[in-house]
């Protein structure tokens, strides 16, 4: 697995601290509606999710949001020599 953006991207010692890291953050995702089809046929409209931005819950001007969901859903640990990165798990 290639990993991108290696040189700027937050780094730690271990991974119980990455996993502090990625546990401290969520994801507040943008929705935009889009044209589907029910299971009837019938057409509607249905959000889908198209720009995220990861937010650092710990500050203290953070407030929740209706379309906010853990990083953990989406990043995890991973060793690349000596250290640990978050890394996104896109599939």
């Amino acid at each position: 697995m290639t990993l991108h953006d290696v040189e700027n991207a937050a780094t730690f010692d271990t991974k119980a601290e990455c996993l502090q890291w990625i546990d401290d953050r969520i994801v507040r995702f943008k929705l935009k509606m889009v044209p589907a089809v029910t299971t009837e046929g019938k057409a509607t409209f249905v959000p889908q999710k198209v720009e995220g931005k990861i937010m650092n819950t710990t500050i203290e001007s953070f407030e929740n949001s209706g379309t906010d969901e853990p990083l953990s859903n989406y990043a995890v640990p991973r060793k690349s020599g000596d250290l640990w990165l978050a890394v996104m798990d896109l599939q």
